[in-house]
């Protein structure tokens, strides 16, 4: 059934296209046939070609005329769409931004309590016991093994 559709589309395409040429046809001829006596053939076919300048300038006015009114048309449609968009993406932002300080603030502040907490009794485990290191010297810049005088 979609080829025959096809078909008949294809077929009014190219009726179409020869009922056009006919047409374009008749209006050289007749506008030829319109021409005084007193004009050569090559004035009858500028006075012709000059006619269709003009026709298909204004044909190109109104094409572009058309573009512009459905160019102006989609970005007043795009406006009204992609605001409130927007909108939503700055909500979801907000919330995911929201979410991040609670996890940040919330979710670790045990694990850094229990973390502090172990850092407290070793360092007073080795404290007690003795086992605390001396802690390491700074170093010392600008001095070398071959410089101690």
């Amino acid at each position: 059934m979609e080829w025959l559709g096809r078909k008949t589309l294809k077929s009014k395409l190219i009726w179409g296209s020869v009922g056009a040429l006919v047409v374009f046809i008749a209006i050289i001829v007749g506008l030829f046939l319109l021409g005084g006596d007193h004009q050569s053939a090559l004035e009858k076919l500028r006075d012709i070609a000059v006619i269709f300048v003009v026709l298909l300038s204004l044909i190109t006015v109104v094409l572009l005329a058309g573009i512009t009114a459905a160019l102006v048309w989609l970005a007043f449609q795009i406006k009204d769409r992609v605001i409130p968009l927007l909108e939503e993406a700055t909500g979801t932002v907000n919330r995911v931004r929201n979410t991040t300080n609670y996890m940040t603030e919330e979710a670790v502040k045990p694990l850094i309590s229990v973390m502090s907490n172990f850092s407290k009794v070793r360092q007073m485990r080795k404290t007690v016991t003795g086992a605390r290191k001396k802690p390491p010297q700074p170093p010392t810049y600008g001095t070398s093994e071959g410089d101690k005088a």
